[in-house]
């Protein structure tokens, strides 16, 4: 979950899309009551993929466990438009599919979040160190292994602990990884095996792949957008999911809108086929607070979350009663975020093929319209990270 840097494009966030433009938008009916009104989002995307200089974009609204609506905007490739067979790699949104297969297993019995991983897995460059056997999945979900992201961070390309485990709050895909090599060493299953099993079959959900571009996907990928709006390559972006050896556990996850949609739509439904277990979910362990990206901007119009931070592979909002779980993904020139909250009944998958894809997820998440708090956290993360001016949008873009 990273903001990537943005190339600073000539932009008025705050304007409407103008006139309608071509969307491929579907909406569906419900128990008798109007579907989500996705007018809205065909008038602004158009424009944001314009303005942000993005490739496409695909977009799924659920609603008590039904998908309500979808739209797709833009091209997944030159001269292909995005369609709802269009797969994306959606980044460290693969972390949601790893802490969901991670907790229906810990359910079952079959893992323990509590126990240490260092009697199941070592680690070359972390075993010796004594604190190693202090980490397990329940703190390593939560991104308080006292691990930096990934190897490549370190300057000798050597994980090693940067602070203590469970002391301080460090957002680790590393620490991922591990927590998916002790289920496998628990289990004698591999973590794609094991996420068929506990979530994907349960919820029927095709069209997903961890971590190598399958046959299925072959003509159907995104192909990744620069900041200055240039095509680019798989291969060139990502070598090692073009290679079929990427981190499947916590990056690159290749996958459909309408595929995701599932997962979120039966979260946002508390579907008895996922993992009853709620608190894990929303319960903050690793506070955001001070983090120097994600730490609350600071605006009079802001109403900051009342907790926020990292669950069990979930980030974590809450304003009184209201709660709402969400994930990003961002990798060399692709974008994702979903949400759903527990609460509401309410979620949302945004997938883009474009470096410069927070702003106009942002937008997108303030016009869909039931997470007005959270977009205006993410509007200030955008206007002060970013330098990128995010005023309200205008009734008439609604």
């Amino acid at each position: 979950m990273r903001l990537q840097a943005l190339s600073m494009i000539a932009l008025l966030l705050g304007c409407t899309a103008g006139e309608d433009q071509d969307g491929a938008a579907r909406g569906t009916e419900r128990g008798g009551e109007p579907a989500f009104d996705g007018a809205v989002l065909d008038r602004l995307v158009p424009g944001l993929i314009e303005a942000q200089g993005v490739a496409g974009i695909g977009i799924a609204v659920v609603e008590n466990g039904n998908l309500v609506w979808q739209g797709y905007y833009g091209e997944q490739a030159p001269g292909t438009p995005v369609t709802e067979k269009t797969a994306f790699n959606v980044a460290s949104v693969a972390k949601v599919l790893t802490a969901e297969t991670m907790l229906s297993l810990h359910e079952a019995g079959e893992i323990d979040l509590d126990e240490p991983i260092s009697p199941y897995v070592s680690h070359p460059d972390l075993s010796q160190d004594e604190r190693y056997e202090l980490l397990t999945p329940r703190m390593l979900l939560a991104h308080r292994g006292g691990l930096l992201n990934w190897a490549y961070r370190y300057e000798d390309g050597k994980l090693a602990f940067d602070h203590d485990p469970g002391t301080k709050t460090s957002y680790s895909g590393a620490g991922i990884e591990l927590v998916a090599r002790y289920a496998e060493a628990k289990t004698g299953k591999p973590l794609a095996r094991l996420a068929r099993e506990e979530v994907l079959e349960p919820l029927g959900i095709e069209d997903i792949s961890l971590g190598v571009v399958p046959d299925w996907a072959k003509g159907r990928m995104s192909v990744p957008m620069t900041a200055e709006g240039e095509w680019t390559t798989i291969a060139a972006t990502n070598p090692g999911l073009a290679a079929g050896d990427a981190n499947s556990a916590a990056d690159d996850l290749v996958v459909t809108v309408p595929a995701f949609a599932k997962l979120i739509a039966a979260l946002s439904e508390k579907s008895s086929a996922l993992s009853t277990d709620w608190e894990v979910r929303t319960l903050v362990r690793g506070s955001l607070d001070s983090d120097p990206v994600y730490r609350c901007a600071s605006f009079d119009w802001l109403r900051c979350p009342d907790s926020y931070g990292h669950s069990a592979g979930w980030h974590s909002f809450s304003w009184d009663d209201h709660a709402v779980l969400s994930h990003s993904g961002s990798d060399l020139g692709e974008n994702a975020f979903v949400y759903v909250s527990p609460d509401t009944g309410r979620g949302a998958v945004i997938f883009v093929n474009g470096a410069n894809g927070w702003p106009a997820m942002t937008r997108i998440i303030e016009a869909i319209g039931d997470e007005p708090l959270l977009a205006d956290y993410y509007r200030g993360l955008v206007e002060e990270r970013m330098g990128l001016p995010m005023p309200p949008l205008g009734e008439t873009a609604r």
